[in-house]
C-alpha cells in the first residue's frame, strides 16, 4: 500500500518545513497538495535573508492579458536557475527599483510597492497629488506651494515633454512596509528631488523646495543609512534627519569624474562610495572599481580610498543604476565569503540595424552577470587584477527588444 503522504500530521509538516532555508523550496513544498498548502503558513518567518534574484526585462506596454502576458522571470543568483511568477499585477507596470524585498512599481501617475513572492501590493501617494514641504507647514507652506505650484507639478511636465521612463531614479525601505514606521524614501528624475512618504500618506514630501528655474536637481544618488537620508552631488553631501527635523550640509568634492557613483552601507556605521570607472571614451562601464570612505576630520569631510567592503556583498544592476550591500553573515553563500562585488551589465546580444552605431530600438539586449572579489591593497589605475579576477557567472543572458524594462536585483522575502 502506496503511503499517503497528504495526510501527514500538521505538527511534522510544520518540524520539516522549518529544515526549509530557501524561498524557492518553501513554495514548492506548500505547491505540493492542498493538505500542505493549508498547514504550512504562508508567511514563515524562519527564513534567512535569501540571495538576490535578478528580475528579468519584461514589456510594461501589455496590459491584462493571458498568464504568458503576466509570467515573470527571475534569474537565482544561487542556484543559477530561472524561476517564472505569475504577477499579472505588473502588466501596465514599469518597475523603478526594489527595496526589502519589494518592487516599486510605475503606472502613469501611480507607484505602488509589490511583494512579488507573496502578491500583496500597497499603494503610494499619486504623482499628481501636490508634495508637502519638508519643515514647512501651516500658512507658510501654502504660501510657498501656491507659488512653486509650477515646479511641483511634474506629472503635467512630463506628459506635455512625452517622457515614458521610470519617473523615479532610486528606491528606498527604511523597514518592510508592513512595519507602521517605515518611510519609503524616493529619489526623483525631476525636480523635486528626494521625497519621502509613509505608507497611507495622501502626498510625497520632498526634502527641499525646487529651484524657480525648474531646472533639475543636480543629484546622483541617495540611501538610508544609520537612521539618516543621504544625498549627494558632485560638490556636496545633504544629511536628513527626520526625527529632529534637522539637515546638514556637507562640502566635498567627488574623487573621481569618469565614473559612475553608487552610496552603499559599509561596516561599523561606515557609508561608502561605489565608483565604477568609465571606459576612455565614456560611452560604457569597465570592469573596475574603486571605493571611497566617507571620512569627517578636523579639515572638514572628504572620500578617502578605501580597500573594499569588510564581510559584506555588493550587488549593481546598471542600466537602472542599482545597488545595495548587506552582511555576509546572514547570507546563504558564506562559503564566497565577503568583500564581494557581483553586477549584471546590459549588452545588445541582437544587432539588428547594422547601420546604426549604439543602442537601436529594433536591437535586442540581454545581461552578463560578473562577479569579482575587491582587493585588500590599493592596485594601479592600470593595473590588470580587474581583467584577471573578474569572474563570468552568466553571459548573454536572455534577448530583449530594447523598448523592455531594464533587469533589477531582489531579495525575495515573504514579508
Amino acid at each position: 500500500m502506496e503511503p499517503d503522504w497528504s495526510n501527514l500530521p500538521k505538527d511534522i509538516l510544520e518540524t520539516v518545513s522549518k529544515k526549509i532555508a530557501s524561498v524557492s523550496d518553501y513554495l514548492r513544498c506548500r505547491a505540493v497538495c492542498i493538505p500542505w498548502r493549508s498547514a504550512l503558513s504562508p508567511s514563515p518567518r524562519h527564513l534567512p535573508i535569501q540571495p538576490p534574484w535578478l528580475l528579468l526585462p519584461y514589456n510594461p506596454n501589455v496590459k491584462q492579458g493571458n498568464d504568458d502576458d503576466s509570467n515573470r522571470f527571475f534569474y537565482d543568483f544561487s542556484t543559477s536557475r530561472i524561476r517564472r511568477i505569475n504577477l499579472p499585477e505588473t502588466c501596465g507596470k514599469q518597475f523603478c527599483g526594489s527595496s526589502q524585498g519589494w518592487l516599486a512599481l510605475e503606472s502613469g501617475p501611480q507607484i505602488s510597492l509589490l511583494n512579488p513572492i507573496t502578491r500583496v501590493e500597497m499603494q503610494l501617494p499619486s504623482l499628481e497629488m501636490p508634495p508637502a514641504i519638508w519643515g514647512v507647514s501651516g500658512v507658510e507652506s501654502e504660501e510657498r506651494m501656491s507659488s512653486l505650484q509650477s515646479q511641483l507639478d511634474i506629472w503635467s511636465s512630463r506628459l506635455h515633454r512625452g517622457l515614458t521612463d521610470p519617473i523615479i531614479q532610486r528606491f528606498i525601505l527604511t523597514s518592510k512596509p508592513t512595519d507602521p514606521d517605515c518611510v519609503v524614501m524616493a529619489l526623483f528624475k525631476t525636480n523635486w528631488g528626494l521625497a519621502f512618504c509613509r505608507i497611507g500618506d495622501e502626498s510625497w514630501t520632498v526634502f527641499e523646495a525646487p529651484a524657480r528655474d525648474g531646472i533639475g536637481n543636480g543629484l546622483i544618488d541617495a540611501t538610508y543609512h544609520n537612521g539618516l537620508f543621504y544625498c549627494f552631488s558632485f560638490d556636496e553631501v545633504k544629511v536628513y534627519n527626520l526625527n529632529n527635523n534637522t539637515r546638514e550640509v556637507m562640502k566635498i568634492i567627488i574623487p573621481l569624474e569618469q565614473a559612475g557613483y553608487h552610496l552603499i552601507e559599509g561596516e561599523v556605521e561606515e557609508l561608502l562610495l561605489v565608483a565604477q570607472h568609465w571606459a576612455p571614451h565614456g560611452l560604457s562601464k569597465r570592469d573596475q572599481f574603486s571605493i571611497y570612505k566617507l571620512v569627517i576630520g578636523d579639515d572638514g569631510p572628504d572620500w578617502i580610498e578605501t580597500s573594499g567592503i569588510g564581510e559584506r556583498m555588493c550587488f549593481i544592476c546598471e542600466g537602472i543604476e542599482q545597488c545595495f550591500t548587506f552582511p555576509i553573515d546572514n547570507f546563504q553563500m558564506q562559503v564566497l565569503g565577503g568583500n564581494l562585488l557581483c553586477y549584471a551589465s546590459p549588452l545588445i546580444v541582437e544587432k539588428n540595424r547594422e547601420d546604426y552605431w549604439g543602442w537601436h530600438p529594433e536591437d535586442n539586449f540581454g545581461y552578463d552577470i560578473k562577479m569579482v572579489k575587491f582587493p585588500t591593497v590599493e592596485v594601479p589605475y592600470f593595473s590588470n587584477y580587474w581583467r584577471d579576477h573578474v569572474i563570468e557567472l552568466v553571459k548573454n543572458l536572455g534577448s530583449y527588444p530594447t523598448a523592455y524594462s531594464r533587469g533589477l536585483w531582489i531579495t525575495p522575502s515573504f514579508h
